[in-house]
């Protein structure tokens, strides 16, 4: 466990040697990619329930957590499910198990960024809050660089190509959305037409 740690910071320190490591040497867990999705269903909780009301301006009384889990879970399995569909047809190389280490691994420097800010705006006066948005930014912004160079490497395309693949994967994402939606507006209204009839039939009885 603390090897796998070890391997984890210095993958986000030096995310090239590390997703390199993930590709060619067999690094990384799927144990350590588990504990990083619940890190950040955990960090989702924490950012709606603890951030102070100059970060947020929603009822901490009125937080769903099995919305967050639904939101949060969702959103890393229509990721792993996209990318996957596009990585079949691109006829790329990346692995299940690769993409689900590097996708995972990639959201640590967003859930530290994150559960830091979360924590400190609660103590901070309104001038600092904007230095507090820039650590979230950055936060992201190094998890997208990560994400976008564990794609180079495990998917062994040019960057025109990688570029394009991420870009499908978000369509993807989008796309499965919509299907899912449409999906539950014909159920809705399906279940909404049988139960009309069927109170229409129980009251003539």
């Amino acid at each position: 466990m603390i090897r796998e740690t070890k391997f984890l910071f210095h993958t986000m320190l030096h995310p090239f040697d590390g997703f390199d490591g993930v590709k060619f040497d067999g690094k990384g867990t799927v144990g350590m990619s588990l504990l990083l999705v619940f890190m950040f269903f955990l960090q989702n909780v924490i950012a709606a329930a603890g951030s102070g009301f100059l970060f947020s301006s929603g009822d901490p009384d009125k937080i769903s957590v099995p919305n967050i889990f639904a939101i949060s879970m969702g959103t890393i399995a229509l990721w792993l499910l996209s990318n996957w569909a596009v990585d079949s047809l691109m006829d790329a190389e990346g692995r299940t198990r690769e993409i689900v280490i590097v996708s995972t691994y990639s959201l640590l420097p967003y859930i530290i960024a994150s559960i830091a800010t979360t924590v400190l705006c609660n103590f901070v006066t309104l001038e600092v809050v904007s230095f507090l948005k820039m650590i979230l930014i950055v936060g992201t912004a190094w998890s997208a660089l990560m994400m976008f160079v564990g794609m180079y490497q495990i998917h062994q395309l040019s960057f025109g190509r990688t570029v394009l693949m991420i870009a499908l994967t978000v369509l993807g994402m989008a796309a499965m959305i919509f299907l899912l939606v449409l999906v539950y507006s014909l159920y809705r209204q399906v279940y909404i037409f049988v139960y009309t009839i069927f109170s229409e039939l129980m009251f003539r009885v």
